[in-house]
């Protein structure tokens, strides 16, 4: 049973482990922007797709609210 209950922690624990940083430590240039070179460092696994679509004025970068709707789907 102590086995049982260690192994649902772990695998209910790791689905909550992956965030993605914040948009603070994403900025690594800190200019109030991510590039799109930014964004995937900061998202490696995420669709590089989903990262342009995200841009909703398509000035080639995202602001906090475009980078925080991103990673909030």
């Amino acid at each position: 049973m102590k086995k049982l209950i260690a192994a649902l922690s772990i695998s209910i624990l790791s689905t909550f482990a992956w965030a993605a940083p914040a948009f603070t430590a994403a900025d690594t240039n800190a200019d109030g922007s991510i590039s799109m070179e930014e964004a995937k460092a900061a998202l490696p696994d995420m669709e590089e797709a989903k990262i342009v679509a995200a841009d909703a004025n398509a000035d080639g970068a995202l602001s906090e609210e475009e980078y925080t709707a991103l990673t909030a789907s």
